[in-house]
């Protein structure tokens, strides 16, 4: 019969995982931080980080990492692939917008936002816009992190199951 608690094996082993979960973090964090997860194939990098910027002014969340905002613009560069015309908007459109805002990443939010009320009406925006809103709102990680437990009609609706649950309102 052994004895509960640890041992060497066990102070062994989790000082192992320890050390490696220490250089993983180690690894990542030292990642510039305009490494995409993926190679863009369609969009270019300097592109790529508008899109980010223009996705996160459109839909910003404080709390959610610029991750879940650089998968929208691969997915759109994904798009983009099979898409002659819609790769030819999206590289037109960038630089036309950088023409006319070449600080555009190095400009203040209220300027940014400015910048982009002014193309609101162009096929490059509203093609941006419409695809990062579905992007970003069906991506599963990303209900986690806004706290929406995803569909509930499996479960008979809401009504029956969390209709009056909002803890995030203020009460009044």
């Amino acid at each position: 019969m052994s004895k509960p608690g640890i041992n060497r094996r066990r102070f062994l082993a989790a000082g192992g995982d320890t050390v490696a979960g220490g250089v993983a973090v180690s690894l990542v964090a030292s990642l510039p931080a305009s490494t995409w997860a993926k190679s863009l194939n369609v969009i270019d990098q300097s592109a790529a980080e508008v899109m980010l910027r223009v996705c996160r002014l459109l839909y910003p969340h404080d709390g959610l990492a610029d991750d879940y905002y650089a998968a929208c613009v691969e997915s759109l560069d994904t798009k983009a692939e099979g898409d002659a015309a819609l790769a030819t908007r999206l590289k037109d459109g960038v630089g036309q917008f950088m023409k006319s805002n070449s600080e555009f990443l190095k400009s203040t939010e209220e300027e940014q936002l400015k910048a982009l009320e002014a193309i609101s009406g162009s096929d490059f925006f509203q093609t941006v816009r419409g695809h990062m809103v579905v992007a970003l709102y069906t991506d599963r990680k990303v209900w986690g992190e806004l706290g929406y437990e995803g569909p509930s009609f499996k479960f008979g609706g809401y009504l029956e199951r969390g209709f009056n649950d909002i803890d995030w309102l203020p009460e009044g």
